[in-house]
């Protein structure tokens, strides 16, 4: 079945370009979002005749769909900007270096050998790709985006879990407002005002932000980002990052970051 027939089901837009997105890589699936007059459109390059590219799953409604792909593991080279005496990102210092110049390096990728499943479509506003593990459904991908704790909340209370892109934010229980009530007004100084939740991309912002040990993240007040409405948060929340598998950039044939 053609890929674009599942992507207008879904009221998606699809771009088959007639070369790759990163044109030193012809055989490697790439696939992106382009933001063109009049909306938004995803762009898909399968590569190599036997890389395997299929929507499982479509949902109408959330405008969305799963894409499974798989190949086979590829070399392939992946360029990266730099300034004079920039040191390599972090996420790529374990990597071969191929190439440099006094603007780039090239490093050398892999294509990852296991099936890769992406969430695909409309969020608020905009486009996305999310890659989760398990599952063929959009359904399925729902609830494995959700982390543990976030599908704990929503059994207990149901309603009460708000979103704003990958993150969530839960109502605590009575024990740990007590208990962040507590350490606040021992140090109050553990208030950050109009801080970033953290990750890669364009930040989300909160108008207060408390990070403790352990990675407990307690955000209130509002919290922005250019994507998604503005979202109210009228009470301290334990912040949840989505399950989303986190590639770093490009290495799982995704050349788009939120």
């Amino acid at each position: 079945m053609s890929l674009s027939r599942p992507f207008q089901s879904a009221g998606l837009r699809l771009d088959l370009p007639d070369r790759p997105l990163a044109t030193l890589n012809p055989e490697i699936f790439q696939m992106d979002i382009r933001r063109i007059r009049g909306g938004e459109t995803f762009r898909l390059w399968k590569g190599h005749e036997s890389n395997s590219v299929r929507v499982t799953d479509t949902d109408k409604d959330r405008r969305q769909l799963v894409l499974l792909v798989q190949e086979p593991p590829r070399s392939f080279d992946f360029a990266v900007r730099k300034a004079d005496g920039e040191a390599p990102p972090a996420e790529f210092r374990s990597l071969k270096i191929l190439k440099e110049s006094p603007t780039r390096w090239v490093f050398e990728r892999w294509t990852p050998s296991t099936m890769r499943r992406y969430l695909c479509g409309m969020d608020e506003r905009h486009l996305f790709i999310a890659e989760f593990a398990g599952g063929t459904t959009v359904r399925d991908a729902h609830r494995l985006l959700k982390p543990e704790a976030v599908r704990d909340a929503d059994r207990s209370a149901p309603g009460r879990t708000l979103r704003q892109g990958e993150w969530f934010f839960v109502a605590p229980s009575p024990s740990e407002s007590k208990f962040l009530a507590m350490r606040l007004k021992e140090q109050p100084q553990l208030v950050a005002q109009h801080r970033s939740l953290g990750g890669n991309g364009r930040p989300h912002v909160a108008d207060e932000v408390v990070f403790l040990g352990g990675g407990q993240v307690y955000a209130r007040g509002r919290i922005r980002h250019p994507d998604h409405k503005t979202l109210l948060l009228t009470e301290w929340r334990r912040v949840h990052r989505n399950a989303e598998v986190q590639a770093s950039r490009g290495g799982n044939g995704i050349f788009w970051v939120d």
